[in-house]
Formats: C-alpha cells, structure tokens, sequence
C-alpha cells in the first residue's frame, strides 16, 4: 500500500491561488466545484495531492476544449437626441 501525501486547505488555496475562506465557504455549503477532500476528524479536512493534480488536470483540460463566447457589438450606438429626451429635463417656460 501506498502513502498518500494528505495537504491542508492552505495548501489547496496556494496551489489554486484562491484564499482559504473562498474554499472553506463553497466546501461547507457542498458545492461540487472543489476537489474531492478527506474528513479527517469534526475540524480536520485534507486534500489529497495526486486527487487534487487530476481534477486540476481535468479542468483545464476541459477549458481548453471550450470556445470563448463571440461578443456582440452593436451596430450602432443609441441617438443623443433620443438620451437627451429621455434623461434631460426641458427648460421651465418660467425665467
């Protein structure tokens, strides 16, 4: 049997670059967008290197294979004149 190097959340946050709040919050709430972590004991959570290398791997994989989306300019920008009826009080008739 092999020995499974089991890493904290810091190390998880240093890897992804993200803070260890913004794992801890999406972990506690079950969101699926984490790797997989180990429950060690009621406060202990560890992630397993190999595991977390292979999601990671996986992502990125995924996202090379996704095509940007297109933005859409529009052809034309809106009229002054129509802005300025909308937003732009007329003068009072009084002086």
């Amino acid at each position: 049997m092999s020995v499974r190097s089991l890493q904290p959340t810091r190390w998880l946050a240093q890897r992804l670059g993200l803070s260890v709040s913004t794992i801890e919050r999406p972990r506690a709430c079950g969101d699926r967008n984490l790797p997989p972590h180990v429950v060690i004991g009621p406060q202990t959570i560890r992630y397993d290197e190999a595991v977390v290398e292979a999601w990671l791997a996986a992502r990125m994989q995924s996202a090379a294979r996704v095509e940007p989306p297109v933005l859409e300019v529009p052809a034309a920008p809106p009229k002054l004149m129509a802005l300025r009826k909308r937003f732009v009080k007329p003068p009072s008739p009084h002086p």
